[in-house]
């Protein structure tokens, strides 16, 4: 496996500020599908990542503390990837609404 370009905190610490503008922003309608499926992958990606960390700690040293810790990193991780597909299932919708509505 390749190192990453950048740190994982960087990374990280950029998906927190660019989650945090987009909370902030005032979004187009037109332009929710789009969004909507840059969420849906980023999603995704937060899912599998979140099952890494986990997949790693579950390799380490058995302890009461890391087994909660590995539970708490697979739930995150099946949260994240539910949430993706519910806001996969409203593709068409989100669409709809863009192509009718304008705000």
């Amino acid at each position: 496996m390749n190192d990453p370009a950048l740190p994982a905190t960087v990374v990280t610490a950029h998906l927190a500020s660019c989650a945090e503008a987009l909370a902030e922003a005032d979004l187009p309608v037109a332009d929710m599908a789009e969004a909507v499926d840059h969420l849906v992958a980023g999603q995704e990606h937060i899912s599998t990542a979140l099952n890494g960390l986990a997949a790693r700690l579950d390799r380490g040293p058995v302890s009461e503390e890391r087994a909660a810790l590995v539970e708490v990193l697979r739930a995150a991780a099946a949260a994240s990837s539910h949430a993706a597909e519910a806001l996969a299932a409203g593709g068409q919708l989100f669409e709809s609404v863009a192509n009718e509505t304008s705000f």
